[in-house]
C-alpha cells in the first residue's frame, strides 16, 4: 500500500503533504551527541520522485485489475514498490527520532500514522456497507460484514487466506475489499517493526545490528515464500505477512544502509558526491527502472520466479531507484519520476487505491456500456474524483489537526472506530425474509406412501452436490430417499487442461494420498481415487438405486485441451461427439442394474464480467445450449430407461440467468452453484417441482423389481456390477483405439491421460462453505445407512 509518513515532517516540508526522503547526515551513529551534531544529524528534504514511484505503481496495479492484465502481467509486483518505499519512509523515521532524542515514542507513532491511514479507510467502509445494503445479494452481505471488520482491524491479509480467498482467479464475484489485504500487511509492519527497532537500538547503541536484523528478516522471508509456494494457489504466501514482509525489510535495510554510508563517507552531508560515486548511483536508479518494467511487463504470478525470488528482486530494484533518486535527484530516472502529474497522482494515491478496486467491481459494462480501454477510463476518472474529495476534505484536515485537537482525538478516535463497526454490521444485516413454509407444493404426494421410499443416487459435478444438498432437505416429505454423490470438480467430461477465467489447470481430484494423475477426473482418496465410471459403479451397486440423477454441465462446457494438446469446447463438433460418448457412457453405468436414469439439463451460468467488461467465453449461452442438445440426443437413444428433466428452463427462465425465484435466492454469489445453506434456499423453489418426477420413476422401477423378485426373476447385484465393469471397460478400449487412430480425435479417456503436471483439484468452481452434513461422500453414506434402517 501507499507509504505514509510523519506528520510533523509533512508540515516542516510544506502544506501538499508529499512524503519526504529522509536523508540521515553523519554526526554519529550512537544515541547522544553533541547539540549541534543533533540539530544537523537529520535533513528532511522533499524528494519529486518518490510521488512519482507510488503513482507509476498505482497505476501499475489499476491497469492489473481494470483488465489490462495482458500488459502488465506482473502488476503484482507494484504492491512491493508501495512496500520496499514504506519500509524505508518509515525506518527513517525511526532512525532519525532515535539520534535526535535518543528513543522512539512509540505511542505518538502509532497514533500518526493512524491519522495518516484510517480518515480514507472509515470513508471506504462506509461506503461499502451503504452499497451491501442496497446492493449486494443476500448470500453476499454477510461475507462482506467479515471483509469489512477484518480490514477495519487489519487483519485483512490473514481472513482472506483464512476463507480459502484466490486472489489470483476469480470465478463469482470477488470482495470489494480483496486489496485492502496490502493495507493489513504494512499496519502489522507498523506496530512490529518499531518495537524491534528500539530494542535493538537501545542495546546496540548502533545501527549495524539493525541493519543484519532487518536483512535477516529479509532473506528468511524470501525463503519462507519460496517454501510455502504453491503453484496451484499462491495467495497465501502473496497474503502473507511473514512471507511478504521482505518488501518492507529490503527498504528498511536501504534506509539504515543510507544512514550508514553517510555516516562513513563524511560528517558533513552538504559535501559534494564525486563523479565516479554519482555514477555508480545514476547506473543503480536505471538498472532498478529496467529491472521493474521487466518484471512488471514480462513476469506473471504464473511463473515460479514470481514467488521464489521475484518479489525480492522486485524490491531491490526499487530500493535501488529509492537510493539513486534521493543521493542524485537530477538522475534520468528521478527526473521521469518527477513529471508533475505523477506528483500529484503520487499525492493522492493512498485514497485511490482504496477506491480503485471497489469502483473496478461496480462501473461494469453492464452499466456503462464501455468495455476494455474506455472503461478503464471511465473507472479511473471516478476514482481520481472521489480520491482528491477524500484527500482535501477528509485526509488533509486530519492529518493537520483541524479537525479536532490532539486532546479531543483520544476520545473522537475510538468513538469513530465504534461508528464504524456500527454502521459496518447494519449495512451488511440481511433483512428478514417472510417465511416460507420449507415442504411447500410438497404436502399433497404421494398421496399414501406404498412400500419402501423411492431410493434417489445424485451423482455429477460440485453443482449436482449443492442440488443435492437442497434435495435431501426435502426427502422424507416426498417418500424419497436422497443419497448426494456429486464430486468437487467432476463432470463427466475427462481431460488434460481446462482454462477457467483466463487462467489453466490441470484436471485432476486428489487420487489415492493426494497423487491422483493429472489428465483425469478422481475421487477421494477414501475411494482409492477412481475415475468416475469406477466410483458410479461402486455407489450404484451398494445403495441399489431406483433412480440415478445427473447433473453436469459446467465443466463440460469449458475450454480445454484435447489429446493433441490444442484448445476446444463443445461448439468444436469433435470436442461435442466425445461429450456425447461420455453421457453415453453415464448412461450405461447408471442403468445397468435396472435404474431409471434422470438427466438434468444444465443450468446457465453468470461468474460476472472480465476486468475490461467482456463476459467469460465459459459462461456463453450457446455452449450451455449445445450440452443440453446432447443430453436430449442420448435421451432419445435410450426413451425407456433415461429422462430429460430441464433444470435449465425451471433456473433460467426466457434463458437468462436470475439470481432469484419467487422472492427466493436460488443461485450462490458465484454464479454458479445453487443456493443451500440458508432457509429458504434453491430447494424450497425447486423441490416441488423436482422431486414428483423422481417419485413416480422411481417408484415405477421399485415395482418392477418387486415383480420380478415375486416370479424369482431377480438379477443378482454381481451381475450389474460386471454389467457396468464390462460397459466402462468397453468404453476405455474403443476411447483408446479412437485415439491409436487420430490424435486428434476427442474420444479418449485414461489411458491419453498422463502428464506430468503437478495434480491440483480447481479450487475455483467449488462452493465457497459446505455444511458439515455434505462435506464427505463417506458421511453421506454414512447417514443414508442410518435414514434406510430408521
Amino acid at each position: 500500500m501507499v507509504a505514509t509518513r510523519d506528520s510533523r515532517t509533512a508540515r516542516r516540508v510544506g502544506s501538499s503533504g508529499t512524503p519526504t526522503t529522509i536523508g540521515t547526515a553523519g554526526t554519529g551513529v550512537g544515541g547522544t551527541r553533541t547539540a549541534g551534531a543533533a540539530s544537523r544529524s537529520t535533513r528532511f528534504e522533499h524528494v519529486p520522485a518518490l510521488d512519482g514511484i507510488r503513482a507509476t505503481a498505482l497505476l501499475a496495479v489499476m491497469a492489473y485489475h481494470g483488465g489490462l492484465a495482458g500488459a502488465v502481467p506482473g502488476g503484482l509486483f507494484s504492491l512491493d514498490a508501495f512496500f520496499c518505499l514504506s519500509g524505508f519512509l518509515i525506518t527513517s523515521l525511526l532512525v532519525a527520532e532515535w539520534r535526535r532524542t535518543g528513543t522512539v515514542a512509540l505511542r505518538a507513532f502509532w497514533a500518526r500514522r493512524a491519522r495518516r491511514l484510517l480518515p480514507a479507510l472509515v470513508l471506504l467502509l462506509v461506503g461499502i456497507a451503504v452499497w451491501a445494503h442496497f446492493f449486494a445479494g443476500r448470500s453476499q452481505a454477510p461475507q462482506l460484514r467479515l471483509d469489512e471488520l477484518s480490514t477495519l482491524f487489519y487483519v485483512a491479509n490473514w481472513h482472506f487466506i483464512a476463507v480459502g480467498q484466490n486472489y489470483f482467479v476469480q470465478t463469482g464475484p470477488p470482495s470489494p475489499l480483496l486489496h485492502t489485504w496490502s493495507l493489513a500487511v504494512e499496519e502489522q509492519f507498523y506496530m512490529v517493526w518499531p518495537v524491534i527497532a528500539l530494542f535493538v537500538l537501545r542495546r546496540s547503541r548502533t545501527l549495524w545490528p539493525l541493519l543484519a536484523t532487518a536483512m535477516a528478516g529479509a532473506v528468511a522471508s524470501v525463503v519462507e515464500m519460496a517454501l510455502l509456494y504453491d503453484p496451484a494457489n499462491p495467495t497465501r504466501v502473496y497474503f502473507g505477512s511473514d512471507t511478504h514482509a521482505q518488501s518492507l525489510l529490503i527498504g528498511a535495510a536501504a534506509a539504515i544502509g543510507l544512514a550508514l554510508w553517510r555516516d562513513r563517507r563524511t560528517r558533513d552531508a552538504s559535501s559534494p558526491l564525486g563523479l565516479g560515486a554519482r555514477a555508480g548511483l545514476v547506473a543503480l536508479a536505471v538498472a532498478g527502472a529496467a529491472a521493474t518494467a521487466t518484471l512488471w511487463t514480462q513476469v506473471g504470478f504464473s511463473n515460479p520466479f514470481s514467488f521464489e525470488g521475484g518479489v525480492a528482486v522486485a524490491s531491490l530494484a526499487v530500493a535501488g531507484i529509492i537510493v539513486g533518486s534521493i543521493l542524485v535527484p537530477r538522475n534520468p530516472v528521478a527526473r521521469m519520476l518527477s513529471w508533475a502529474p505523477l506528483r500529484f497522482l503520487g499525492r493522492i494515491s493512498y485514497g485511490m487505491y482504496l477506491w480503485h478496486y471497489p469502483f473496478d467491481l461496480w462501473l461494469t459494462h453492464a452499466d456503462t456500456g464501455f468495455t476494455g480501454l474506455p472503461l478503464l477510463l471511465v473507472r479511473t476518472a471516478v476514482t481520481v474524483a472521489v480520491s482528491v474529495a477524500s484527500y482535501y476534505l477528509v485526509e488533509l484536515p486530519v492529518r493537520r489537526g483541524t479537525f479536532f485537537t490532539s486532546v479531543r482525538a483520544w476520545a473522537i478516535g475510538p468513538a469513530a472506530l465504534a461508528a464504524t463497526v456500527a454502521v459496518v454490521v447494519v449495512g451488511t444485516s440481511v433483512p428478514a425474509m417472510a417465511a416460507v413454509p420449507r415442504n411447500a407444493g410438497i404436502a399433497t404426494w404421494p398421496p399414501a406412501p406404498s412400500g419402501p421410499p423411492v431410493r434417489a443416487l445424485v451423482v455429477g459435478d460440485s453443482v449436482a452436490l449443492t442440488f443435492g444438498i437442497d434435495m435431501f432437505e426435502h426427502q422424507r416429505q416426498a417418500d424419497i430417499v436422497v443419497r448426494d454423490d456429486g464430486l468437487l470438480g467432476c463432470g463427466v467430461a475427462l481431460g488434460n487442461e481446462i482454462r477457467l477465467h483466463g487462467q489453466v489447470f490441470p484436471v485432476a481430484g486428489p487420487g489415492p494420498a493426494g497423487t491422483g494423475a493429472a489428465g483425469t477426473c478422481r475421487t477421494d482418496p477414501g475411494s482409492h481415487g477412481e475415475l468416475w465410471p469406477a466410483y458410479w459403479t461402486q455407489q450404484i451397486a451398494s445403495f441399489r438405486p431406483d433412480v440415478v440423477v445427473l447433473v453436469a454441465g459446467r465443466w463440460e462446457t469449458v475450454d480445454r485441451t484435447d489429446v493433441s494438446g490444442r484448445w476446444t469446447n463443445i461448439l468444436n463438433p469433435a470436442y461435442a461427439a466425445y461429450v456425447e460418448s461420455t453421457l453415453r457412457l453415464a448412461v450405461a453405468v447408471a442403468t445397468a442394474h435396472g435404474a431409471h436414469m434422470i438427466i438434468e439439463t444444465s443450468p446457465c451460468f453468470d461468474t460476472g464480467e472480465q476486468p475490461d467488461g467482456a463476459p467469460w467465453p465459459e459462461d456463453a449461452p450457446a455452449r450451455v445450449d449445445a450440452y443440453n442438445r446432447l443430453v436430449e440426443q442420448v435421451a432419445a437413444q435410450h426413451p425407456s430407461t433415461v429422462t430429460v428433466q430441464h433444470l435449465h428452463a425451471m433456473l433460467c427462465p426466457g434463458g437468462r440467468y436470475t439470481p432469484t425465484l419467487d422472492g427466493v435466492p436460488v443461485r450462490q454469489a458465484d454464479g454458479v452453484h445453487l443456493t443451500y445453506l440458508a432457509q429458504p434456499n434453491a430447494g424450497t423453489v425447486l423441490a416441488p417441482k423436482i422431486l414428483p418426477l423422481w417419485y413416480r420413476l422411481g417408484h415405477a422401477v421399485a415395482q418392477q423389481r418387486a415383480a420380478a423378485r415375486a416370479r424369482g426373476t431377480s438379477r443378482p447385484a454381481t451381475s450389474a456390477r460386471a454389467t457396468s465393469a464390462r460397459a466402462t471397460s468397453a468404453w476405455a478400449a474403443s476411447a483408446w483405439a479412437a485415439r491409436t487412430r487420430a490424435t486428434s480425435a476427442w474420444a479418449a479417456a485414461e489411458p491419453w491421460a498422463q502428464s506430468t503436471t503437478r495434480a491440483a483439484r480447481p479450487r475455483a468452481m467449488l462452493p465457497r462453505r459446505l455444511p458439515a452434513r455434505a462435506r464427505s461422500p463417506g458421511d453421506a453414506r454414512r447417514r443414508q445407512r442410518t435414514a434406510t434402517r430408521r
